[in-house]
């Protein structure tokens, strides 16, 4: 039912998040062009499994693009939303 289906987008979005955390982990190790080998065995050296679509949808969206602009415009996008502000203390 609709909870099924919930459930199911949320695993779908784990599994991006951990290809994407593991290209910018390589990335930010000195790596400029990760490839698709380099991510698998970043997730599968953390006993992780790829998910072999998810991986390509990913390096065919990054490929030829530099990460950190890309990091750079998606925070420009996101500057002036609110996030909820800490309590007062006191």
């Amino acid at each position: 039912g609709e909870v099924d289906e919930e459930i199911r987008v949320i695993k779908r979005s784990v599994r991006a998040m951990k290809h994407i955390a593991a290209y910018a982990l390589l990335v930010l190790g000195g790596t400029e062009q990760p490839t698709a080998d380099d991510v698998t065995k970043v997730i599968t050296a953390c006993e992780g499994e790829v998910d072999e679509e998810q991986l390509a949808k990913l390096m065919a969206d990054l490929e030829g693009k530099n990460f950190a602009e890309l990091v750079d415009s998606g925070l420009e996008k996101i500057k002036d939303i609110a996030i909820g502000g800490g309590g007062g203390g006191g």
